[in-house]
């Protein structure tokens, strides 16, 4: 090139080609386009590269000669066939034996993740995806740096040709030389009639060749209800509090009339002995209802146990300074508090009408079932902050619930679960 505007010009496409591309992919990515978000991504690697789409991934390791990396492409040699193949087989498909092992090495260390998913519905129209990433290369500080390994992630439908999901992940050095599990969760709209699948791309953002792709399938996916899940709010008369029947515990309270809510589940926690969860915002009673649920244990089964379990130890407490004023000393039941920091003897436990507790105290309790009477004694479980369900806790509370059912259909004795939550809908 003799003119200075042309030598200018290639200059500056030289220089600038790269973050061009980089920008469109971008925008591609912003605009949810799954087809040209992966070929934007991969013309910003062979512009960083400057390699051709088609040719070997190996090319990018400067450490093998042009002559070997020629007869790789002439033989098709893919990665994946040569992880599967011994050093000497290369060698001997190259016509170079001792360039087997350099080769073998230089596969090994193409970055490389295994992907798989496991879907949870939450409603019909919002998926959960939990999604194991491992890292499946080796590690070398000259080849990748230091740091970590880049990768771009997204959720495709390629029915409609759209990105539901996308993020940038670092997958860090020390998490490759560990082969530590990594765990995104995040989550994605379905419709209906239910697509057939999704798909989960993942595609290195430095490396030509190193993606993977996990399939979503949503054959055998059972979706929620239809129907919503939270029950109308009813406009009801007021109910005294003398429906109660019983003057000791209308002694208790300082109001005449149970609020809307109470009104509405009243016969059902006082009058039945079915199971509950109650959703309702804060201060609109739920202790109340917890109470109710208690005294008709009081009422039906008198030689049987209440536990009421909230999730820390200040509630517990809380709980213990109001109850043994108003349970105890007003109705002469024993209340017990039992959590980390307070165990009573085992008399008092069994004297117990009320237990007040928390999660992991009474799931480590109620593991030895068999060899503890007053457990078996239980006719009602209260579970405060249920909502707390998806937390940390939340496989606490699952355990006690499904080993409550397990007691109650060995000893044929029913054990009652009342749920208290915020408001849910």
């Amino acid at each position: 090139l003799d003119s200075f505007s042309l030598i200018s010009d290639t200059a500056y496409v030289a220089q600038n080609a790269a973050r061009i591309v980089r920008a469109l992919f971008e925008v591609a990515l912003r605009r949810r386009w799954p087809a040209m978000t992966y070929r934007l991504l991969n013309l910003c690697k062979i512009i960083d590269k400057r390699l051709w789409g088609w040719c070997n991934p190996l090319r990018q390791f400067s450490i093998l000669p042009g002559h070997v990396l020629a007869k790789l492409e002439e033989k098709k040699l893919t990665i994946d066939k040569m992880k599967d193949m011994r050093k000497d087989e290369i060698g001997h498909m190259l016509h170079h034996v001792n360039i087997g092992l350099k080769v073998k090495q230089c596969v090994h260390e193409i970055p490389s993740i295994a992907l798989e998913a496991s879907i949870q519905p939450i409603t019909r129209t919002v998926l959960r995806v939990r999604l194991t990433i491992t890292p499946d290369f080796k590690w070398h500080d000259q080849t990748h740096g230091s740091v970590g390994e880049p990768w771009w992630i997204w959720v495709e439908d390629p029915v409609n040709d759209h990105i539901y999901h996308s993020e940038y992940f670092l997958l860090q050095k020390k998490q490759v030389l560990s082969k530590e599990q990594q765990l995104l969760v995040f989550t994605i709209p379905i419709f209906e009639p239910l697509p057939s699948q999704y798909y989960i791309r993942a595609v290195s953002d430095r490396w030509l060749g190193a993606e993977a792709v996990c399939i979503i399938n949503f054959q055998h996916l059972i979706l929620p209800e239809r129907h919503p899940p939270h029950t109308e709010l009813l406009d009801l008369q007021p109910l005294p509090i003398n429906a109660l029947g019983n003057r000791e515990y209308e002694a208790l309270y300082k109001f005449t009339h149970f609020n809307p809510i109470q009104t509405q589940i009243f016969h059902t926690l006082y009058h039945t002995d079915c199971n509950v969860l109650l959703g309702a915002p804060t201060g609109s009673g739920k202790t109340v209802a917890a109470e109710l649920a208690i005294f008709r244990i009081f009422n039906k089964y008198p030689t049987s146990k209440a536990v009421y379990i909230a999730p820390l130890k200040a509630l517990v407490r809380e709980r213990i300074e109001d109850w043994k004023i108003r349970i105890t000393e007003k109705l002469g039941k024993n209340v017990v508090e039992l959590t980390g920091d307070v165990t009573p003897d085992m008399k008092a436990i069994t004297q117990a009408d009320l237990i007040v507790t928390t999660p992991e105290k009474w799931d480590g309790i109620s593991r030895s079932w068999q060899n503890r009477g007053y457990v078996k004694k239980v006719s009602i479980i209260i579970i405060d902050e249920i909502h707390l369900l998806g937390d940390e806790r939340g496989p606490v509370l699952e355990v006690i619930v499904s080993r409550a059912s397990f007691i109650s259909s060995h000893t044929n004795s029913p054990v009652r679960i009342v749920g208290l939550s915020t408001a849910l809908a």
